[in-house]
């Protein structure tokens, strides 16, 4: 309102030649925003973000490893499934040598999936359960598209490129699309008034051939813990569809927990040490 009062005051009042000047001397909202873009950086972008979330110690050392408990709902074609989800994890060196494990306990089922950095390996209702490839690849892929892939580009060498800037509503976002060792690419979009990774974009393919499903999640609700930020709900877009909101009730890092809960019941159980006889 007020830009439309300051126009028809400029219309109304100055002289042809005096608007013209005046047109030609105040950069347009395009102007201004390419001219920010081109002082951006990937590593400026990715390096304040991490900021944002405590910095490399906070990633490292408060949460080297961890547990979060959340609420899930799964929604799909024939209904929606409540249930309740625990992830743990032992952070690594390198991405792909991270200790994870997942345990999903839904009406009528209870499945985990876990990995030793290695292998992969699965239970359902209590019972070995041999994970398909399309199961290790959503597991992975999770991984591998995360936020805090981004956060983590230096230490697994992966290409950080400053792709441009969106805007939703009020919110300034930075592009940034970040390239694994492997070639995997993920695009992210960043909050610019607070450093903090708002939206991860990615596609994913069940082999060669079959055509790219798109995901998009959204991270929102920050909450502090220990000196480091991490997002209370998620929610997970297919192709532009709704199909899981998560929410977290509880999340501890840095707490007791052995790398041996993450390997299978029977290898776990054989390491334990015997009594002596």
């Amino acid at each position: 309102m007020k830009f439309t009062a300051f126009s028809n005051f400029v219309t109304r009042v100055l002289s042809p030649g005096l608007l013209l000047l005046l047109i030609l001397i105040t950069p347009s909202v395009d102007a201004r925003r390419a001219k920010q873009e081109k002082l951006l950086s990937a590593d400026q972008v990715v390096e304040r973000a991490l900021l944002a979330y405590g910095g490399r110690p906070a990633i490292y050392s408060i949460q080297r490893n961890g547990v979060l408990r959340a609420n899930i709902k799964l929604i799909t074609p024939t209904g929606t499934l409540d249930g309740r989800m625990v992830s743990k994890f032992i952070r690594k060196a390198k991405l792909g040598e991270d200790l994870m494990m997942i345990e999903l306990d839904l009406p009528e089922m209870k499945y985990s999936i876990s990995t030793d950095g290695t292998n992969v390996w699965s239970t359902e209702n209590g019972l070995a359960h041999k994970p398909s490839d399309q199961e290790i690849r959503g597991f992975k892929g999770a991984h591998e598209h995360h936020y805090e892939a981004l956060l983590r580009y230096k230490e697994n060498e992966a290409k950080i490129e400053f792709t441009g800037s969106n805007k939703i509503g009020t919110l300034d976002l930075d592009q940034i699309r970040l390239t694994s060792k492997e070639g995997i690419v993920t695009q992210y979009e960043i909050s610019r008034r607070t450093g903090r990774i708002i939206y991860v974009n990615y596609e994913e393919k069940s082999d060669s051939s079959a055509t790219p499903v798109r995901y998009r999640l959204y991270f929102k609700d920050f909450r502090v813990i220990q000196n480091s930020i991490i997002p209370y709900e998620i929610q997970v877009f297919q192709n532009g569809k709704l199909i899981e909101e998560r929410k977290i009730v509880e999340a501890a890092f840095n707490v007791q927990m052995e790398e041996k809960i993450f390997k299978p019941a029977i290898t776990a159980k054989a390491e334990e040490p015997k009594e002596p006889k």
